[in-house]
């Protein structure tokens, strides 16, 4: 089995936090692995739980907007979250982050698929994202480079002319990155 597989088999039937109770499907990756660039959000939404693949709700089809325009398209990607079951009972309070607890309960996870795709960079996909990937002071991640974008989903809230603004913001950070880290 390649390690992708061993992975998925790994970890599909993850209980180790409250979330596995709340989601109809674990969310664990889309892309190609190993990949040079990797996309690190927050949590499955409801259409990322209903599917069980990251970032095909209406903030996904958004990212993949942003990621198209920034990144070449020989450049492999990957997509992943902090934690990755849908977080209903937060969604339902109407927060729209998973608690510290769960988080640090899927952090073996996350570390284990950063070790398998071998990014050379990640884009954190809003602040909480940022916050929890753990980076050194040089903003490194086991050898990866790492940056951060707006989340889409708060870019989608944004009257119109603020959101192409913070749209080609986004672009321009991982375009940025890009070059300074891959060529």
């Amino acid at each position: 089995m390649t390690p992708w597989q061993l992975f998925v088999d790994k970890w599909k039937n993850c209980t180790l936090c409250p979330l596995h109770t709340q989601r109809s499907n674990i969310v664990l990756a889309r892309g190609q692995i190993p990949a040079e660039v990797m996309v690190v959000g927050e949590a499955p939404g409801v259409s990322e739980d209903a599917l069980g693949i990251p970032f095909c709700g209406p903030a996904g089809q958004l990212l993949d907007q942003i990621i198209e325009r920034a990144i070449p398209v020989s450049v492999s990607v990957v997509y992943c979250n902090l934690v990755c079951c849908f977080p209903r009972e937060a969604k339902d309070r109407g927060e729209n982050e998973p608690e510290l607890s769960e988080i640090i309960a899927c952090r073996p996870r996350l570390q284990e698929f950063i070790a398998i795709a071998k990014p050379r960079l990640i884009v954190c996909v809003g602040v909480l994202a940022s916050d929890h990937i753990n980076h050194d002071a040089r903003g490194k991640v086991t050898g990866a480079a790492v940056t951060q974008i707006d989340h889409p989903a708060w870019i989608l809230r944004m009257p119109l002319v603020q959101r192409q603004m913070a749209t080609q913001r986004a672009i321009v950070v991982i375009k940025t990155a890009i070059r300074n880290v891959l060529q």
